[in-house]
């Protein structure tokens, strides 16, 4: 990716690439699509959008529920992150078409945080769902934790709440700043878990 780009360039060619292969099957909606700095209004407004959307396309309560806990992990997972003075680049885009919700967030982290990420994910892909469900739990009962959450307890929501894999990407821009962009599926007949843990 090209660094000396501006920053709201590089999110909107980011988020150019991931509308062209979401939007060519068949029937695709675009339910939101924000690009710039993520700000403390636009998580409920964006959030609202989404609930609405479902409601009018009478969508099943547990897919409904699926769905908003990913959103809200997943802007969580912008804000906490992300490089506050690059937020311009950021975006959020969610998309429904035959198969489902399909959700995708890009921004600027630092190099280091790019790589924990992408450690994260790989080995998040690579466990089943009561893999996943162990380690949640244990998790939560661990001290790992800070009162912000932390822990990588919100890629574990968002993997345990989504069909697999989670799809990343991490791309250098200079020397200490990747942008990562990651990509969910929430889908009507994903054999996901409903219970509370």
């Amino acid at each position: 990716m090209d660094s000396l780009l501006p920053l709201f360039e590089i999110g909107h060619r980011s988020i150019g690439r991931v509308k062209s292969r979401l939007l060519t099957g068949p029937s695709p909606v675009v339910v939101f699509e924000h690009l710039g700095v993520l700000s403390g209004d636009e998580l409920p407004r964006l959030l609202a959008t989404a609930e609405d959307h479902m409601k009018a396309a009478d969508e099943p309560t547990g897919m409904r529920k699926r769905l908003v806990n990913v959103l809200v992990e997943a802007m969580d997972n912008l804000g906490r992150h992300g490089l506050e003075l690059m937020g311009d680049a950021t975006f959020a885009l969610l998309v429904r078409d035959q198969d489902g919700y399909h959700l995708a967030t890009g921004n600027v982290v630092p190099c280091a945080t790019g790589l924990v990420l992408s450690e994260r994910v790989a080995i998040l892909n690579m466990m089943g769902r009561e893999d996943l469900k162990a380690h949640y739990l244990k998790m939560l009962a661990g001290t790992g934790r800070s009162g912000k959450g932390g822990a990588g307890l919100g890629l574990l929501t968002l993997a345990r709440k989504s069909a697999s894999p989670i799809v990343m990407s991490c791309e250098k821009l200079g020397p200490f700043t990747s942008y990562f962009t990651l990509e969910v599926r929430v889908g009507m007949h994903d054999d996901i878990s409903q219970g509370a843990a």
